[in-house]
């Protein structure tokens, strides 16, 4: 239940800061720190420091190479929030990086 818990607030956490982060497969000055801030506060909340520091790095990773440079400007240019479509993608790319026991 833990661990769920973890994941979906790392979903969370990536629908909520990528429409703040212009993207085109690298993130611009600073934008990355922010993502990784704000991840690791919110999956703090459900894991340790470092699972969450090792989620959020891999979700990152995982996120910035399944979405294309168009879909993260679609992201990124979301003012009433991240399409469905795109959360979903989000959320899948992000589901390899769930802590296992």
């Amino acid at each position: 239940m833990r661990l769920q818990s973890l994941f979906l607030s790392l979903a969370a956490c990536a629908a909520i800061t990528l429409p703040q982060l212009a993207s085109a497969g690298e993130w611009p000055a600073g934008a990355q720190s922010q993502f990784l801030s704000q991840c690791e506060k919110s999956a703090g909340e459900h894991a340790t420091a470092d699972q969450a520091k090792t989620a959020c790095e891999c979700s990152d990773k995982a996120i910035t190479a399944k979405l294309s440079t168009a879909e993260l400007k679609q992201v990124a240019d979301s003012s009433n929030g991240v399409p469905a479509a795109l959360q979903k993608k989000m959320m899948d790319a992000a589901a390899s990086c769930r802590t296992k026991k």
